[in-house]
């Protein structure tokens, strides 16, 4: 059978909802400051649909506009709790992969860098780490262009993981990059050829 990193001699990830769980941190910063309806609005304002299916959730929003989700007087409270977790799944992934591949991270948030080093997620785990230009960011294959130069690889030899279909699979699609689709939601998204889906990142352990 045919594994997600079947011919794949390196691999990139996405960071916001692929390695760090956005919803639990923010559902544990709604129960901190005593406003679980907080969540109700996340849902409401930050998932995107298409043809009524789910394709992206911009969780991050809530760092970014505060307001729009809860009333001005929890705005410091909240953030000062709001710390996503990394996913159960991204350090034994990330140690084991990387004994035997290269490894990347590209994301759109400003603040990557400081994520990583906060869950410890340093230079030795990523061969390369890049932040997307505010100007230049995904879905536009121009954002995953640093990627592709830094492992010196053609793009097809480079899997590119992530959550978000707009973004991610579609923009690593047009850089002729191989889309692994995390779907950890179980999102009805019909999966078109030259994508694979995964719903855990331990998918990719699997022996190729």
């Amino acid at each position: 059978m045919r594994t997600p990193l079947a011919g794949a001699r390196a691999v990139a990830f996405d960071l916001d909802d692929t390695l760090t769980d956005w919803f639990t941190g923010l559902r544990e910063a709604a129960e901190a400051v005593g406003a679980p309806e907080i969540l109700e609005r996340v849902r409401d304002e930050t998932w995107v649909r298409r043809n009524g299916v789910v394709v992206d959730r911009h969780h991050w929003r809530v760092l970014h506009e505060p307001e729009t989700f809860m009333p001005a007087d929890l705005v410091e409270a909240f953030l000062a709790v709001l710390d996503p977790p990394l996913f159960d799944d991204v350090v034994p992934t990330l140690e084991t992969l990387g004994a035997r591949l290269p490894l990347a991270l590209l994301t759109n948030n400003p603040f990557g860098a400081e994520v990583l080093y906060r869950h410890g997620l340093h230079a030795d785990v990523f061969d390369c780490v890049v932040i997307a230009d505010p100007l230049v960011r995904k879905p536009d294959p121009r954002a995953f262009a640093p990627v592709i130069d830094a492992l010196e690889l053609p793009p097809e030899a480079i899997a590119y993981v992530g959550d978000s279909i707009p973004a991610d699979i579609e923009g690593a699609l047009a850089t002729g990059m191989f889309p692994i689709w995390l779907d950890r939601w179980n999102d009805p998204w019909p999966v078109p050829p030259g994508i694979a889906r995964i719903t855990s990142l331990t998918e990719l352990l699997e022996p190729c």
